[in-house]
């Protein structure tokens, strides 16, 4: 399970969003990273091996495993956050997503830092802090990385593309200070020896309802949109704030009951139900903005040198409709078999793994034919 997970969190939805976070800095804070190409293949060359290092060492525990999978990770986390912050240093934005992308970049550095921990007590060069470091550890980087970052990128992105109205700027500005406060306020009481008690619950509450809250104007604004024409980002945006509401009620739930299930039930929902359905959302939007901006560049320049330019495909045809809906498809029955897979493990959890498995090649295969079909418009233009 640790394997999978972090293989799913670290591989997956992490490489994703550090590369989310560079491209879009630009356009949310005005931040251009030096040389990005550089900073991109300094971070890649050194996160995918520690990655793969990290995963072998939960599945064959090894100490110069996990010592290789923290030197990598750190690398890559250094040159992300040194490139982040020579950008940020530059830019006099005062967008209201700047703060929760300050926040989510350290939280990523806590995740990172109390991984190690973990990792070195594992390998036995450290005492275990286990519960204590693993709570602190899932907290900081399921609602200080991916949730603060989600709802960053939320302000400028959903009304941008969903066309809503904005968030209400008290919202926007008050958001990112509570789950900050919230998540020093949890880790204090863990590290004073005051975790599992009804301060910490009360806490982990608070984040539960800042949550809600979030999942729930979401939802609203989205409801009020002025586009009246069906769209796959705002549908599975849409999905992903219903799958929050369900996170924090189960949170709630299992805060009351104690029950296990219920912890390992608001886990899956968070990752592969919120989560997922976010970074598919995005990586559809995102990638056929890339490459329809790079093929009108090339087309533009091309004019410009007084040869003739070539068509350029329209944003909405680089990735289907038909293909946005097929993934949506499959990500619904793929979260239901999920469900029913951790509360009937006997009946549910072979169909379950083959659900996610033609999920994945799917993605996989659209973004592949985005991608070759992109480099075959340029190559035939060149």
């Amino acid at each position: 399970m640790l394997a999978v997970t972090h293989c799913l969190v670290l591989g997956f939805f992490a490489s994703i969003m550090i590369g989310a976070v560079q491209q879009m800095l630009p356009v949310l804070a005005g931040a251009v990273i030096p040389r990005p190409r550089l900073i991109a293949g300094i971070i890649w060359c050194q996160w995918v091996p520690a990655v793969l290092c990290l995963v072998a060492a939960f599945l064959y525990p090894r100490s110069w495993l996990f010592l290789g999978a923290a030197i990598l990770a750190s690398g890559a986390l250094l040159a992300f956050l040194s490139a982040v912050i020579v950008a940020v240093a530059a830019s006099d934005s005062r967008s209201d997503s700047v703060p929760g992308i300050h926040l989510a970049v350290f939280s990523l550095l806590v995740t990172l830092v109390l991984g190690i921990l973990l990792a070195a007590g594992s390998t036995g060069f450290l005492p275990l802090w286990r519960p204590m470091i693993t709570d602190l550890h899932l907290s900081w980087g399921l609602v200080g990385w991916i949730a603060v970052l989600v709802m960053s990128i939320a302000w400028q992105v959903v009304p941008l593309f969903q066309i809503t109205e904005p968030y209400p700027r008290w919202f926007r500005r008050s958001l990112v200070p509570v789950v900050f406060l919230l998540l020093c306020g949890k880790s204090l009481l863990v590290l004073t020896g005051n975790g599992d008690t009804p301060a910490q619950s009360f806490t982990d509450l608070l984040l539960a309802l800042v949550l809600l809250c979030f999942a729930l104007l979401t939802l609203r604004l989205q409801i009020h949109t002025r586009r009246r024409v069906r769209d796959n980002h705002r549908d599975f945006w849409r999905l992903a704030m219903l799958h929050l509401i369900a996170v924090c009620l189960c949170w709630v739930a299992a805060e009351i009951t104690a029950n296990p299930l219920l912890d390992l039930l608001t886990a899956a929902l968070f990752l592969l139900g919120f989560a997922m359905a976010v970074v598919t959302g995005m990586l559809l939007k995102i990638i056929s903005f890339l490459i329809w901006l790079h093929l009108s560049e090339a087309s533009n320049a091309l004019v410009m040198s007084g040869k003739a330019g070539f068509q350029v495909p329209k944003m909405k045809s680089v990735i289907s409709n038909r293909s946005g809906d097929s993934l949506l498809i499959l990500l619904i029955l793929a979260q239901v078999l999920l469900v029913l897979a951790i509360v009937y493990p006997a009946l549910f959890r072979v169909p379950a793994t083959i659900s996610w498995l033609i999920y994945f090649l799917m993605l996989g295969a659209v973004l592949a034919h985005a991608l070759l079909r992109y480099r075959r418009i340029a190559a035939s233009a060149s």
